[in-house]
């Protein structure tokens, strides 16, 4: 399910700095929607545009909406990766595909691993970049929620794994986002 230009335009907002926010909200202050006070405040970049434009805000919205569902996809399948490296499940081999579905593949494999590698991402996304994406990863999580029910024997041992992949990403933070910048860019990586 697509984000709406609404909700686009919240996480737009939610990425922006206080001083840009500032603007946007002088914008908003007036009677301005959202959309239009983000554009014409400046706080996206480059020249200010007139609220009268719907094809160069159509334009705007859908190249950031493109490029943020390629770094959502690109953060969820890095913190799967560097999670499954830190437990010696490699090598791993990780896709994202022009639909901007991504799958992280591991040789090694052991029902705990599997269940902290699956849930990483979800950790990721909700603990560790809540500002970057705040309506979150709900679609895209929905496999590896299952993956840790299969590996997992009950709720205490959720709570360990969840645990566990918080422990791995807060030591591993920039290897994910190193990860990510060069999966986003390449769309495939190789990790040993």
């Amino acid at each position: 399910m697509a984000a709406s230009f609404e909700q686009i335009a919240w996480q737009m907002y939610a990425q922006l700095n206080s001083e840009a926010r500032k603007a946007v909200d002088s914008w908003r202050s007036l009677g301005n929607d959202l959309t239009t006070s983000l554009l014409n405040s400046g706080a996206l970049g480059g020249r200010r545009h007139s609220a009268g434009d719907p094809a160069e805000l159509h334009a705007r919205i859908a190249n950031w909406s493109a490029e943020h569902e390629l770094q959502l996809a690109a953060e969820h399948e890095a913190a799967h990766a560097i999670v499954a490296r830190a437990l010696g499940l490699g090598p791993i081999t990780v896709e994202i595909r022009d639909d901007m579905s991504g799958v992280t593949r591991h040789t090694r494999t052991s029902p705990v691993g599997t269940a902290i590698a699956a849930v990483a991402a979800e950790v990721w996304i909700t603990e560790f970049r809540y500002f970057a994406f705040p309506a979150g990863d709900h679609h895209g999580c929905n496999a590896d929620r299952r993956k840790l029910v299969m590996n997992t024997t009950g709720d205490m041992e959720i709570f360990d794994v969840h645990r566990r992949a918080r422990e791995i990403l807060a030591e591993h933070r920039e290897e994910v986002l190193a990860a990510a910048h060069r999966l986003a860019q390449d769309r495939t990586l190789t990790l040993d």
